[in-house]
C-alpha cells in the first residue's frame, strides 16, 4: 500500500514536470492549487502531495491527464511524439505569457491566435502544415521581440 502511494507521488512529480514544460503559464503555485483542490494540506508551510491519500493522488493524476499529460498505462502503448515546430510554438506562447504579453496563456487562446494568424480554423497544431507552423513561429518571435 505504501509503495503504491509512493509511486503515485512520483507520478504526480512527473506530471508536474510535464505541465511546467508544456502548459503555457503553468507554475508551482498552480500545481499547489491543484493539489489543494484534491485534498492536499499544508506541511512545513507548503501544500504537499505527501499529505494526500491514494485516491486523492489518483484524482490529481486524472486531472493532469485531462490537461493533456500523456500518461503511459502500459508497455504496449505508442509514445506521442511532438514535433520540434509544435514544441517551439508552445514554448514561445509560454514565454509570451511569462513576459506578461498575454491576457490569457491557455491552450485554447493559443489555438485562437493561430486561427487569426492563418485565417483558418485551427483545432489542433498537428493539423497544420510545416509552412503554417513556421509562419506562426515567426509571428510569435516577432511579438516576443516587441517592446
Amino acid at each position: 500500500m505504501a509503495d503504491m502511494t509512493r509511486h503515485y507521488r512520483q507520478l504526480v512529480g512527473i506530471a508536474k514536470g510535464w505541465a511546467l514544460k508544456h502548459l503555457p503559464g503553468w507554475c508551482d503555485d498552480i500545481h499547489r492549487d491543484l493539489l489543494a483542490r484534491h485534498g492536499a494540506t499544508g506541511k512545513d508551510g507548503h501544500i504537499s502531495a505527501s499529505t494526500m491519500t491514494q485516491a486523492q493522488l489518483r484524482a490529481v493524476l486524472d486531472d493532469y491527464e485531462r490537461r493533456g499529460w500523456p500518461r503511459r498505462k502500459g508497455f504496449g502503448r505508442t509514445q506521442i511524439r511532438v514535433t520540434p515546430q509544435i514544441r517551439m510554438i508552445v514554448r514561445l506562447w509560454g514565454l509570451l505569457g511569462q513576459a506578461g504579453k498575454l491576457d490569457n496563456a491557455s491552450r485554447p487562446a493559443m489555438l485562437a491566435y493561430c486561427s487569426r494568424m492563418l485565417d483558418i480554423p485551427v483545432g489542433n497544431l498537428d493539423d497544420l502544415t510545416n509552412k503554417q507552423r513556421s509562419h506562426i513561429i515567426e509571428c510569435l518571435k516577432n511579438w516576443l521581440d516587441r517592446d
